[in-house]
C-alpha cells in the first residue's frame, strides 16, 4: 500500500488543469466490448481504476495500447469469460459488464462489483432494466437469447443503471425509451461515444430514445474531471491561497460553487477558468442531489472547509451512510455529529495527524486536512486516492505543497487513527 506524507500549513496558489474524467472514461472503456472494432479514446487518466478496467478488458481478449494521449482498444475478436473476482471487486464500474456482455454475448455471470464501501450500492435497477429488455436471471447468471426494445421508467436517477440500459438498448430489437434517466455530464459524454460507434440515440428533456444499431469502434475525447476540479478548487479557501482550475467553467460546477459563494468565498471567472480564493464568512450548507444538484462526490471534500471556519450542515440525498469518512477526519480534529442522512460539522481546530484513506473521496478530504494543518501528516492506504486522481503528487506540488508519495507495501501497519480512537458521535 502507498502512503502520502504532507508537511502542511502552507498557503497554496497556482493553476491546475484537470485530467480526464474517471466517471466518463470507465463506462466508455467497458462499452467497447459491445462495439467490435478499434476504438480511439483520448484523454484517459492514468489512474488506478482505469488500469483495472483495461486488465478486465484484456481478460476477454481485447488488445489495448496507449500512444501518447490516445488509448487504442481493439475488441474485434473477443471471447466470453468471467473476469476474476480479484479484478471486478476493485472497481464499481465493473458493473458495466452487465450491459456490455449482454449486448455482445447475450449473457453475464454476476460477480462481486467493488469500489468504495461507504454504503450499500445495489444493482437492482440494473437488473430491472435488463429484465425489461428481455433478459432472465437464474442462479447468478443473467442471459437473453434476444434483447427486445421496451419502455423503461426508473423510479430514481441512477448513473450506472442509465449507462447499462443505454448499452443494452443499442442491441435490442426495435426501439427503447428510457425515462427517469441520469443526465450527468459523464453520462452525456458516454452517449457521445456510443453515437460515434454507430448508436442511434436521441436525447429529450426527460428521456433517451435508443434504436437498435450495429456498433463498431468509436472515437471520443474524455471530458475533464469535474470532481477533480472541485477538489483542487477547495484548496484555495482551505489554505488561504488562490487556486485556479483551467477549463472549469465548462464543467457544470454551479451547484458546487453556489454555497461557497454564499458563504463569502470569492469565486471568479476568467474565460473558461475558475479561481477560488478568500475564506468563508459564515457557515456552509449543502444538500446533495442528482445532476444538476450538488454532486455527492464533492460532499466529503467540503467538510474540512466547514470545520476550519464556521461549521456547516450536509444533507446526503444520493447515497445512504456516506458519512463514515467523518471517523477518519476526526483524527485531524474535525468534530461532527451525524445520522444516516445528515451531518452537522462543528467549527474545529484542524491539526496534523496520521489516518487511513477510508475511500476515494474521503481520502481526498484527509489530504485537504493535511495540507491545511501545520506539521507533518501521514495518509495511509493512499492507493484509494490514486484510484481517482491522476498525478496527485505533482499537481499539489505545482501549487506549492510539500508532499511526498511513498510505496510502503513492505512496511504496513495498522490503519487506525493513531491519536484519536474515538468514533464520530451518532445522532
Amino acid at each position: 500500500m502507498k502512503e502520502i506524507i504532507i508537511s502542511g500549513g502552507k498557503s497554496l496558489s497556482g493553476r491546475i488543469e484537470p485530467s480526464g474524467s474517471k466517471n466518463a472514461a470507465l463506462p466508455i472503456i467497458f462499452a467497447t466490448i459491445a462495439a467490435p472494432g478499434i476504438s480511439y479514446i483520448s484523454n484517459v487518466s492514468d489512474i488506478g481504476d482505469t488500469a483495472v478496467a483495461v486488465k478486465i478488458l484484456e481478460c476477454f481478449g481485447a488488445k489495448v495500447k496507449r500512444v501518447g494521449n490516445i488509448t487504442e482498444i481493439n475488441t474485434e475478436n473477443l471471447e466470453y469469460v468471467l473476469p476474476s473476482r480479484e479484478l471486478t471487486r476493485k472497481i464499481r464500474a465493473s458493473s458495466y459488464l452487465i450491459g456490455a456482455c449482454l449486448a455482445r454475448f447475450g449473457k453475464f455471470h454476476l460477480s462481486e462489483f467493488g469500489g468504495c464501501s461507504f454504503c450499500n450500492r445495489p444493482i437492482d435497477m440494473h437488473l430491472y432494466a435488463a429484465e425489461k429488455l428481455g433478459a432472465e436471471y437464474n442462479r447468478g447468471e443473467i442471459s437473453a437469447k434476444k434483447l427486445v426494445g421496451a419502455k423503461i421508467d426508473f423510479e430514481k436517477q441512477s448513473v450506472g443503471a442509465t449507462i447499462n440500459s443505454l448499452i443494452m438498448a443499442t442491441a435490442a430489437e426495435g426501439e427503447t425509451v428510457l425515462f427517469g434517466v441520469a443526465k450527468e455530464p459523464h453520462v452525456r459524454a458516454f452517449v457521445e461515444f456510443l453515437v460515434s460507434a454507430g448508436a442511434d440515440i436521441t436525447e429529450n428533456e426527460d428521456s433517451f430514445i435508443v434504436k437498435k444499431s450495429n456498433l463498431h469502434g468509436g472515437s471520443v475525447k474524455v471530458i475533464p474531471d469535474m470532481i477533480e476540479a472541485g477538489t483542487y478548487l477547495l484548496l484555495g479557501p482551505m489554505t488561504e491561497g488562490s487556486v485556479t482550475v483551467t477549463g472549469a467553467a465548462a464543467l457544470e460546477l454551479e451547484s458546487f460553487l453556489e454555497p461557497l459563494s454564499l458563504s463569502g468565498v470569492s469565486v471568479s471567472y476568467d474565460g473558461e477558468d475558475i479561481t477560488l480564493s478568500g475564506t468563508p464568512k459564515r457557515p456552509i450548507s449543502i444538500k446533495t442531489a442528482p445532476h444538476p444538484g450538488y454532486p455527492t462526490d464533492l460532499q466529503p471534500q467540503i467538510a474540512p472547509l466547514m470545520a476550519k471556519y464556521f461549521g456547516g450542515r450536509i444533507e446526503e440525498c444520493v447515497w445512504q451512510n456516506r458519512f463514515s469518512y467523518l471517523d477518519s477526519l476526526m483524527c485531524f480534529g474535525v468534530m461532527s455529529e451525524r445520522n444516516t442522512e445528515r451531518a452537522l460539522i462543528r467549527p474545529s481546530i484542524i491539526h496534523s495527524s496520521t489516518a487511513a484513506a477510508p475511500d476515494l473521496r474521503g481520502g481526498a478530504a484527509l489530504a485537504i486536512c493535511a495540507l491545511a494543518a501545520r506539521g507533518e501528516s501521514k495518509i495511509k492506504n493512499a492507493d484509494m486516492i490514486l484510484r481517482g486522481y491522476s498525478d496527485f503528487e505533482s499537481k499539489l506540488k505545482s501549487l506549492g505543497a510539500n508532499i511526498k508519495l511513498y510505496d510502503n507495501s513492505a512496511n504496513e501497519e495498522s490503519t487506525a487513527c493513531l491519536n484519536n480512537p474515538n468514533k464520530t458521535k451518532e445522532v
